[in-house]
């Protein structure tokens, strides 16, 4: 009998084992081909979010030549009008650095005088906050935004290749595989549903943005289009991409007018990142799939540490389609469920990944 219940479990301890052992690998393999890899997905991402106006002009009669050709003026304009202004933007301020750090340090002499006054004598904020701090996190901010760019032809050309063919390559998927395949038909549903989070994620996220912009428009702290244009796209990263964005931003409106005007600035991001996660959110992604918060972190810092920089904007759209794979198979379909996703409701599908801001 012990010899039976031995051998029950001998094969499923060592399945377990193998699959931890082939996890670690891909995962190894995909962080020292991250150079490579990114790029590739980040063409997927942009291919399934612009798959829709693809398909529309393929609906209307254009030829799939012409439809790529508008598609690659449309993308490359959104992208090279950003450039313009983050270059525009970004040259000025490089000019007016050694201003705004001189003002800094005023700022902080002023602000540890007050500090003195009060009694705490052993306070030093410019321990706390460095003249350089304006700099030092634009700096990061940039690197990453400048790894994008020179990666942006690659994207933009496997993008159009994956538009081109990505009809063609399913029609290829179900054709070789039974009908009622599950991994065929759910790889078509994540599809969908990261089309969808993605999607009204970037709605929030332009909420978030404009509201900072016409915050910092109404204080007078300058380059508001340039923080603005930043919390979109880093309001992608979950949890800390907001307060890296506005990290700047906070320290040049302190530079600039002082204390009194920075807390101003900080209460009125809370308010509109309270509305943006609390009221709009839950309003556009109230539906399907729901991705745990505590899962949501830890993808992050897993795809983070694997792909680097990049992983953090892709973090939620992988992790959605590793939980939609994990579902079609009975083995695993408990992880997906402890990762908690939920079946999306009878012709609603859909995906929400709570507050990734």
């Amino acid at each position: 009998m012990c010899a039976m219940e031995n051998g029950l479990r001998g094969p499923s301890f060592l399945r377990v084992i193998v699959a931890l052992a082939a996890t670690v690998v891909v995962l190894v393999g995909m962080r020292l081909s991250a150079q490579i890899l990114n790029p590739i997905l980040f063409a997927v991402v942009l291919a399934l979010l612009f798959s829709p106006i693809y398909a529309w002009l393929r609906r209307h009669g254009l030829p799939t030549p012409l439809a790529l050709v508008i598609m690659l003026v449309f993308v490359g304009a959104i992208f090279a009008g950003l450039l313009f202004t983050l270059g525009a933007s970004i040259g000025r301020f490089t000019e007016r650095l050694s201003f705004y750090t001189s003002q800094l340090d005023g700022r902080l002499d002023d602000l540890d005088a007050l500090i003195e006054r009060l009694g705490l004598s052993n306070v030093d904020l410019h321990d706390v906050v460095k003249p350089g701090a304006l700099a030092q996190a634009l700096g990061v901010v940039l690197s990453g935004i400048a790894g994008f760019l020179s990666d942006l032809f690659l994207i933009l050309a496997i993008m159009l290749f994956l538009l081109a063919e990505g009809a063609a390559m399913m029609d290829r998927l179900r054709a070789s595989v039974p009908e009622d395949n599950p991994q065929v038909l759910r790889l078509t549903e994540v599809g969908q549903n990261v089309v969808r989070q993605f999607g009204l994620r970037a709605v929030v996220n332009l909420f978030t943005a404009v509201g900072v912009t016409l915050l910092l428009v109404v204080l007078g702290v300058d380059f508001p289009l340039l923080w603005g244009i930043l919390t979109f796209f880093l309001s992608f990263v979950p949890y800390i991409g907001l307060f890296i964005a506005l990290t700047p931003a906070v320290v040049l409106a302190l530079a600039e007018f002082g204390l009194s005007r920075a807390l101003l600035f900080i209460a009125g991001v809370i308010v509109v990142n309270i509305v943006a996660e609390n009221v709009l959110s839950p309003m556009l992604m109230g539906r399907g799939l729901n991705l745990s918060p505590t899962v949501v972190f830890l993808s992050f810092i897993l795809w983070a540490w694997v792909l680097g920089g990049p992983g953090a904007f892709l973090a939620v759209p992988i992790t959605l389609f590793v939980i939609g794979m994990l579902e079609t198979f009975p083995e695993t379909r408990w992880l997906a469920s402890l990762m908690g996703s939920s079946a999306p409701a009878s012709g609603a599908p859909g995906v929400e990944a709570d507050d990734t801001s």
